[in-house]
């Protein structure tokens, strides 16, 4: 399930945003929980999921963000490095934006 599609008018690309509620912790299942959901985000983006929800998202960039309200700890950022690499082989940018 994905949180949110936006469009972002100034650069016209399209985000898909992941929001983390909880503030991070070495609890490893938040990590599994973290790598599941890079892992679905990513398929229903090369699985064409997206396009078939957002058809007028053809051909614009796209952008994974994830939203959480503390900074990652040392394990989650090292997964969100790896991961950003990975989706910048399909176009895909991915970014962290702190809350508040």
């Amino acid at each position: 399930m994905i949180d949110l599609v936006t469009r972002d008018a100034s650069n016209d690309e399209y985000k898909l945003i992941m929001i983390e509620g909880r503030p991070w912790s070495d609890a490893p299942e938040q990590l599994v929980q973290l790598r599941e959901k890079i892992n679905n985000y990513a398929m229903f983006v090369l699985d064409e999921g997206l396009l078939r929800a957002y058809p007028e998202s053809a051909g614009h960039p796209l952008c994974i963000q994830l939203d959480c309200v503390t900074p990652p700890t040392a394990e989650a950022q090292e997964l969100i490095d790896v991961a950003s690499e990975r989706l910048l082989d399909y176009g895909i940018r991915f970014i962290v934006n702190l809350l508040g």
